[in-house]
């Protein structure tokens, strides 16, 4: 019987910064959309409850941003585990509400990518995205060449090149 160990490859230190990036910008945009209703508010001096109500959301999203920024990036840094062998990919994440623990046989491995977008690549890191029928997987914050690495892994060890070389042959036919 083939025993599953658990996850032990962890992804980069750099994903905080990463992440806390990318969460101080979307609160900035939220931030500067409250901001424009309370001068649409002045403006055409709408009732005095939805002055309240938007100053509510500018706490709330200001409280979140804070959660966001400081607590929850370290968290998932320290949280995240994936593994990859001949037979699956392991990812594992989460914590005291919900944890996600999920095996993907390499057999049902469809494409796998990486992915890399202007913040990560400040930092050399990299997204894996592997694609099954019904769903894309990601591992986050890898490094660029572990990154390039586990992707070529997973190609080999799920057969897509393979398929790929006998679909090609299949054409020449």
């Amino acid at each position: 019987m083939y025993k599953i160990k658990e996850p032990t490859q962890r992804i980069s230190p750099d994903a905080i910064k990463v992440w806390r990036i990318t969460d101080a910008f979307t609160s900035f945009i939220f931030l500067v959309v409250v901001a424009f209703f309370l001068y649409l508010h002045h403006y055409y001096d709408w009732p005095h409850w939805i002055e309240i109500a938007l100053y509510a959301v500018a706490a709330i999203v200001c409280l979140s941003a804070m959660i966001e920024l400081i607590v929850i990036p370290v968290y998932k840094q320290k949280t995240w585990r994936y593994e990859i062998d001949s037979n699956c990919i392991q990812l594992k994440h989460g914590g005291a509400i919900r944890k996600t623990h999920m095996i993907i046989p390499m057999n049902k491995v469809y494409f796998v990518d990486t992915y890399q977008g202007p913040i990560l690549k400040k930092y050399h890191l990299s997204t894996i995205k592997i694609g099954t029928v019904g769903y894309v997987h990601e591992i986050p914050s890898v490094p660029e060449n572990t990154a390039s690495e586990i992707r070529n892994d997973i190609a080999y060890l799920s057969g897509i090149n393979k398929r790929k070389t006998s679909k090609e042959e299949g054409n020449e036919k």
